[in-house]
């Protein structure tokens, strides 16, 4: 590890020690960990449920948030909070600085990523800007499943890079194992993995390695994503539940008459002709309704689908409130996004020709992108693609900076050199 490393790695712990001090510190989040009633809200209410079930797995209740919702949420992140949990107690502070420690490591991991795709000066941009983004920074304390999946995600990413490039179905195994944890941490990464192994054989031409390193990725994904398949299956009483029964709802929030491409479940009456439905049930009237409305009005999914894009990538958070006051939003939010996405497209400019960054940093935002053009968009289902686009910001940074001052960039060579 060399001495820009370890510094950046301190730089990233402190940043989300303090992320955690300030957010620990604010009354809106506090005396959750002593009641879970509903007057004591975080900031975002999936964070409720996600203690809800690491409650129920550390009673011997099991993998639901309550009888009603036995299949409402992946198990990845609640099985990570019993286990912090299980260890220090209800305190949620040693819940945000376990996540700290992660956060950490997904720094680490894009230095990696970066490194083997372009450089060592590449990798120490990336990994700088990574340290201090002010959103990955800010969702460190949150009680929410990003931290944990985009380090997961970059873990498998990486795997997949030295599988495609240099051929190694070791590499294609952990990928598939990273890739597998990180679904079961967010149900939205299902369909990127088979994708992701289709694009790897057709660029490689349908080479026998190409063609054994994807089945090898493909299989043991599907092993890591098993158990959870076959618990739904008797949890549901006979059905296939790859993910969740939020799927239909969720795609009934994106696609209903009152849609406008934003969060709105606390918008829309749950209990409309749902008594004496079982979660499946429920999960499948949702989903027919969504498609049955989206079906009978295509116009207005185009404009919700460019409605969504636009929230996807909006500059300023979308919801007002935190907008407020507007200049903090721009500086911590908005002026960063700007100059790592600038920075991204001249990486991309000078590289996007190479397959592996069309297919380890391209394909997952690009998914991502279009996964929320049907699904509801907001800045944080967007976080997840951003250390991506931070480790082609860092390709940018250093080609302009090479034409800036030539005589300073001389060395360092790398794989994009």
């Amino acid at each position: 590890m060399t001495r820009k490393l370890v510094a950046i790695v301190l730089v990233a712990a402190l940043a989300r020690v303090a992320a955690v001090v300030v957010v620990h510190r604010i009354p809106l989040f506090r005396g959750v960990s002593r009641s879970l009633q509903p007057a004591v809200v975080p900031i975002f209410p999936d964070s409720l449920e996600y203690l809800k079930v690491a409650d129920n797995i550390l009673a011997g209740r099991g993998l639901m948030v309550d009888q009603a919702s036995r299949i409402g949420r992946m198990p990845g992140y609640p099985v990570f909070l019993a286990a912090v949990r299980g260890v220090w107690g209800e305190s949620l502070l040693a819940a945000r600085l376990a996540q700290v420690v992660v956060g950490v490591a997904g720094v680490w991991l894009v230095w990696l990523l970066a490194r083997a795709v372009y450089g060592e000066r590449e990798a120490v941009a990336a990994a700088a800007i990574a340290a201090v983004y002010p959103l990955l920074v800010l969702h460190t304390p949150l009680l929410l499943a990003e931290t944990v999946f985009i380090t997961l995600l970059l873990w498998g990413l990486l795997s997949l890079r030295a599988a495609a490039a240099e051929q190694r179905l070791g590499s294609a195994a952990l990928a598939g194992l990273a890739l597998g944890l990180a679904t079961l941490v967010r149900a939205s990464l299902l369909p990127f993995v088979p994708l992701a192994a289709v694009v790897w054989v057709a660029r490689w031409r349908l080479r026998r390695r190409a063609v054994q390193g994807a089945a090898v990725l493909v299989g043991v994904f599907a092993a890591a994503i098993a158990p959870w398949v076959v618990r739904n299956y008797h949890a549901s009483g006979g059905h296939f539940v790859p993910t969740t029964c939020r799927a239909g709802p969720s795609l009934y929030e994106a696609l209903n008459p009152e849609a406008d491409g934003a969060p709105m479940m606390d918008r829309i009456d749950w209990g409309w002709g749902t008594s004496g439905l079982s979660e499946w049930e429920q999960h499948r009237l949702w989903q027919r309704r969504a498609v049955a409305w989206a079906a009978a009005n295509p116009g207005r999914v185009a404009v919700l689908a460019a409605r969504k894009f636009v929230r996807f990538w909006n500059v300023l958070p979308n919801a007002p409130e935190f907008r407020r006051p507007l200049v903090l939003a721009c500086v911590g939010i908005s002026v960063p996004y700007v100059v790592v996405v600038a920075l991204a497209i001249v990486g991309l400019a000078s590289s996007w020709r190479r397959a592996e960054v069309r297919l380890i940093l391209l394909l997952p935002v690009v998914y991502y992108a279009l996964l929320h053009m049907v699904f509801v968009a907001s800045l944080r289902y967007r976080v997840a693609v951003m250390p991506l686009a931070i480790v082609l910001a860092g390709r940018g940074l250093m080609r302009l900076s090479r034409r800036v001052w030539p005589e300073a960039a001389g060395g360092g060579g790398g794989p994009a050199q």
